[in-house]
């Protein structure tokens, strides 16, 4: 599957999402917070006794603190290296580095580049398997035009979470259209993404594998 066709994490829910200061600092952070969604780990803006920090959540219910020095400041080109912690609300006694490019830090040379802080986070959560495992949706979908030049679009089966129960869904409605007299004058995509291409007295369908998302295992 392409990357680009995975969705990320969710957004938080919770009050703060309408405080213009969490506002002001999740367009801020941006693109860490994007890239940790990307993992995918569901991260937040937490603003604590006027401290400033992302979090991340992770699957055993610890989560990653990332900061800087000290709190996270309101411009983030004033960030002064990345210290990213693991801990635990319940479990004191989870409590592990994660990453520290502050001055003094393992891995200083890398100062604030978002790069470097997102490949250790991927290693270090892929490792302990801290991530949510992710399970592909497909759909057995259908578009074309009609003779009048009407469009055609409906969803004839899923979403599913299982490739070969789609794929034996496919099949049954493309046999039903090559029953109903309709010709098959392209076909792609294997078992993996079928399509295919049907005529009818000028009426033109596709037939095919739809991605439409995924969900955690």
């Amino acid at each position: 599957m392409s990357t680009h066709l995975a969705q990320m994490a969710p957004m938080p829910v919770h009050g703060n999402t309408d405080d213009p200061l969490w506002r002001k600092l999740w367009n801020a952070y941006e693109p860490v917070i994007t890239a940790l969604r990307r993992i995918p780990l569901v991260a937040d803006v937490e603003i604590s006794g006027g401290m400033f920090g992302i979090t991340a959540q992770l699957t055993d219910g610890s989560h990653l603190w990332i900061s800087s020095v000290e709190e996270l400041p309101l411009d983030p080109t004033e960030v002064e290296g990345w210290h990213v912690r693991r801990a635990h609300e319940d479990n004191p006694t989870v409590d592990e580095l994660v990453y520290d490019s502050t001055v003094d830090g393992e891995h200083s040379q890398n100062g604030n580049n978002v790069v470097p802080l997102i490949q250790a986070v991927t290693a270090f959560v892929a490792e302990r398997g801290l991530a949510p495992k992710l399970i592909d949706l497909m759909s057995v979908q259908l578009d074309g035009v009609t003779k009048a030049h009407r469009r055609i679009s409906k969803l004839i089966q899923g979403p599913f979470d299982d490739r070969n129960a789609a794929v034996k869904e496919y099949g049954y409605a493309t046999h039903e259209l090559m029953e109903r007299g309709w010709r098959c004058i392209h076909e792609q995509g294997g078992t993996n993404w079928p399509l295919t291409i049907w005529e009818l007295n000028g009426e033109i369908v596709t037939v095919y594998l739809a991605h439409v998302g995924q969900v955690s295992a």
